[in-house]
C-alpha cells in the first residue's frame, strides 16, 4: 500500500502518513526526496547538525540510521593483523624560520646600497651636465670660472697668510720673542700604543722609538699599550698578543677580567691585563678578546685616563670599578697620581728622538692648545726611490705644509691630528663623556644613513677634532713641524686603494658635516664647502683641464690674450710655486729634498688619473666597510665568513 509522502514535524505532531512514520520518525526523514531533505535541514542554522559539529544534537527521538554493515565484514585490526608499517622519515631541525640578525644585516645591506648608487647616479649627472654645457656653450663658460677656481683662490690666500704670518713673526722676533711656559714640576704623560695585527719587527720598532725620546727623562711616564683583538697577519707565526707578552715586553703580573668594559657594541669585553718594564719604562698591557676597532681602543684608553685625572666617584662609566682601581693603582705606583698629557702613535710608526719634545714645547706655547700633531713622514724603509713612497711622501708634505699649516698658525684650528703622532691634553674637551662616549664612541645603527656609517667607521683622528671645535669653540690644536714621525705606507695597488678609500670617505664626510655642526668658526666652514664641492665635481675639473690643453693647441694666442684666463694661470701657477719651495725648506737633509723633488714631478703628472681612480674606486665601495688589504689577518678555525675577524660578530 503506498503511503502519501509528508515532511516530518519536528514540533512532535504526526502527519498523515500514518503509524509508520511516528514509530520511526528516521526512516521518514531519509525517504524523503534529496531536495526536501536539503531545504528542511538548514546548514546555516542554529540546530544545524553540520554547523554544529561533534557538539551537535539531533532532535528529540531521531537517530543516526545505523549502517548495514557489520563489524565483522572489515578487515581484522590491531593484534589480529599481520601487516605493520615502517618510516624512514626525519624531522627537520626545531629552529627559528628567520634570523633576526642576519636579516637585520642584510636589510642594512640593502639601505647602504641604495644610498651608494643614488650618490652615484646623482654625481654623474651632475658632472654630465656641467661637461656638457661647458663643451656645448662657450659662452657660458665663464658661469663655472666659480667652480673650477675656488679651491685654487682658496689655497692661493691660504699662501699669502701664511707668508704674512710668517713675515710678521720674523719682525716681532727683533722686539718680542713668547715665553714658553715651563711648569714647575715635569707634566706627567701616557704613551699610547693602539695595536691589532703587528708583526714583531714593528712592535719593536716602536716601541724602542718611545724608549729613545730626548729631553723627556724627566718626565714620569708610562706605556699603554692597548690590543684590539688577538690576530695575526699573514706571514705571521704569532699574534700580535703573543709577540708582546712572550717575546717582547718583560714578565711582569698577570690579570684577566670577564667583564673588563663595556665596548662599542654595547657587550662586556673580556681583557687579559700585564704589567712591569720595558727597558726601563713602565708599561700597562691591555689585551682585548675580541676585535671591535681602533675606535674602541681609543675610547677605552682616553676614557680611562679622563676619569683617573678627575678621581671620578659614583657616576656611571663604561669601566669595570675593578678594572679601573687595578690600573689606577698602577699609575699611582710610577709616580702618575695626575696625568697631564697622552702621546699617540701607531704601531707601525717611528717616532724621530725629538718628536714629544717638540711637541710639547709646541703645546706649552698657548693655554688654550689642546692638541698638537707633528709631521708625519714617509719611512721609506731602505728603498729610497720607490715610486710608491716618493708619491705619498710629496702628498703628506703639500697637505702638512700647506693647510694644516694655514689652520695651525692662522686659525688655530688643525681640523686632523693624525693618531700615529699626536700629543693631546687630558681634559673635558678631549676626553670627556660629551665627546668620547656620546659623540666619537658612537656606534652606526643599521638604519642609519650612509654618512653615519663612514663616520662610525673611517677618520677617528679628524672627526674627534671636529666633535672639540664644535662643543668648546675656543679650544685651539696646532702642528709641530720639526716633530717628525714615519710611517710605512701602501706599497701595492690593492693596499693603496684600500686605505684612500677609507682616507677619502672619512674625511669628506667630515668635511660634510662640518657644514652644518655648530660652533665651527667661517672660514673653516668655507674651506669644508670647497673641499666638498671639489670632491663632488673632480670629473668636471680634470674635463674642463683637458678643455684648457685644446684651447691651447688650436687658439692659444687668443687665449692667452684673455685676462680672465691669464689670472686664473696666474693664481694656479702660484700654488704649484708654493708646493715646489716645500721641499727647500721642509725635508730635514738633501737626500730628502732629492726625493721631494722627484716625487713632486711624478706626483705633477699621475695625480689628475690617481684622484679620478680613488674616487671611483671609493664611491663604488662605500658600502663595504672591511679594511680590506690595508690590515689583513688570518681567519681563526671557526669564524664565519660574514664576522669580522678576531670580532664576536656583533655588527
Amino acid at each position: 500500500m503506498t503511503h502519501p509522502h509528508n515532511t516530518p514535524s519536528y514540533g512532535g505532531e504526526s502527519s498523515a502518513s500514518g503509524v509508520l512514520e511516528h514509530t520511526n520518525p528516521a526512516m521518514s526523514y531519509l525517504n524523503q526526496p534529496y531536495d526536501n531533505r536539503l531545504k528542511s535541514a538548514d546548514y546555516n542554522s542554529r540546530d544545524s547538525s553540520i554547523n554544529r559539529g561533534v557538539q551537535g544534537k539531533l532532535p528529540s527521538g531521531l537517530q543516526t540510521p545505523h549502517s548495514q554493515r557489520t563489524h565483522a565484514s572489515w578487515p581484522s585490526q590491531g593484534a589480529d593483523s599481520n601487516l605493520s608499517f615502517s618510516s624512514s622519515l626525519q624531522q627537520e631541525d626545531a629552529k627559528l624560520r628567520w634570523d633576526s640578525d642576519e636579516e637585520l644585516k642584510r636589510v642594512s645591506k640593502s639601505l647602504l646600497r641604495l644610498q651608494k648608487w643614488s650618490l652615484i647616479l646623482g654625481l654623474a649627472i651632475l658632472n654630465g651636465v656641467l661637461i656638457y654645457v661647458a663643451w656645448t656653450y662657450f659662452q657660458v663658460y665663464y658661469l663655472f670660472v666659480i667652480l673650477l677656481s675656488s679651491n685654487t683662490v682658496l689655497q692661493a690666500g691660504m699662501i699669502v697668510c701664511i707668508l704674512l704670518h710668517y713675515l710678521v713673526t720674523r719682525i716681532l722676533c727683533f722686539c718680542w720673542r713668547p715665553k714658553e711656559i715651563i711648569p714647575d714640576e715635569p707634566e706627567k704623560m701616557v704613551m699610547l700604543l693602539p695595536c691589532y695585527n703587528e708583526t714583531f719587527e714593528e712592535l719593536t720598532r716602536s716601541l724602542d722609538s718611545l724608549i729613545a725620546q730626548k729631553h723627556v727623562e724627566d718626565h714620569p711616564r708610562i706605556i699603554f699599550i692597548v690590543v684590539d683583538g688577538n690576530v695575526r697577519g699573514p706571514g705571521m707565526t704569532k699574534t700580535t698578543q703573543e709577540y708582546l707578552v712572550e717575546d717582547i715586553l718583560e714578565p711582569g703580573p698577570v690579570k684577566s677580567f670577564e667583564n673588563g668594559y663595556r665596548a662599542r657594541d654595547g657587550l662586556f669585553m673580556p681583557i687579559k691585563t700585564q704589567t712591569g718594564y720595558y727597558k726601563g719604562v713602565p708599561y700597562v698591557f691591555v689585551g682585548k678578546r675580541y676585535n671591535q676597532g681602533k675606535r674602541d681602543s681609543l675610547c677605552f684608553a682616553r676614557s680611562f685616563l679622563y676619569h683617573y685625572k678627575q678621581r671620578s666617584q659614583n657616576i656611571v662609566t663604561m669601566f669595570n670599578n675593578d678594572v679601573f682601581e687595578y690600573i689606577g693603582n698602577i699609575f699611582v705606583q710610577h709616580g702618575l697620581e695626575n696625568v697631564d698629557y697622552l702621546v699617540g702613535m701607531d704601531a707601525d710608526t717611528v717616532f724621530d728622538d725629538y718628536c714629544v719634545y717638540e711637541m710639547l714645547k709646541e703645546i706649552r706655547k698657548n693655554p688654550k692648545l689642546v692638541g698638537v700633531c707633528g709631521h708625519v713622514c714617509v719611512d721609506y724603509d731602505g728603498s729610497n726611490w720607490g715610486l710608491w713612497s716618493l708619491y705619498q711622501s710629496v702628498e703628506y708634505s703639500q697637505t702638512q705644509g700647506l693647510r694644516r699649516m694655514f689652520q695651525s698658525r692662522i686659525t688655530g684650528k688643525v681640523n686632523c691630528l693624525p693618531g700615529c703622532c699626536q700629543l693631546i691634553r687630558v681634559d673635558e674637551s678631549t676626553f670627556g663623556d660629551a665627546v668620547l662616549r656620546e659623540r666619537f664612541g658612537y656606534c652606526p645603527k643599521p638604519n642609519d644613513v650612509m654618512t653615519q656609517h663612514i663616520m662610525g667607521n673611517y677618520s677617528e683622528d679628524s672627526i674627534h677634532a671636529s666633535i672639540i671645535f664644535s662643543l668648546f669653540p675656543k679650544k685651539q690644536t696646532a702642528q709641530a713641524l720639526r716633530a717628525k714621525a714615519f710611517t710605512i705606507v701602501p706599497q701595492n695597488w690593492k693596499v693603496f686603494l684600500s686605505q684612500r678609500k677609507r682616507w677619502a670617505l672619512g674625511s669628506i664626510s667630515n668635511e660634510f658635516v662640518m657644514i652644518f655642526r655648530p660652533g665651527i668658526i667661517l672660514i673653516e666652514r668655507i674651506q669644508s664647502i670647497i673641499a666638498v664641492l671639489t670632491w663632488a665635481i673632480t670629473p668636471f675639473i680634470i674635463a674642463a683641464f683637458v678643455e684648457l690643453i685644446l684651447l691651447f693647441v688650436h687658439r692659444g694666442s687668443e687665449v692667452i690674450r684673455d685676462p680672465v684666463f691669464l689670472g686664473l694661470i696666474s693664481i694656479l701657477w702660484f700654488r704649484y710655486l708654493y708646493s715646489f719651495c716645500i721641499g727647500f725648506w721642509l725635508p730635514r737633509n738633501n737626500l730628502e729634498r732629492l726625493q721631494y723633488f722627484v716625487g713632486y714631478f711624478f706626483h705633477f703628472l699621475t695625480s689628475p688619473f690617481m684622484n679620478i681612480i680613488v674616487l671611483v674606486y671609493s664611491l663604488i665601495y662605500s658600502d663595504d666597510f672591511k679594511w680590506g688589504k690595508t690590515r689583513e689577518v688570518i681567519k681563526a678555525a671557526g669564524e664565519k665568513d660574514g664576522d669580522d675577524v678576531g670580532g664576536r660578530g656583533t655588527h
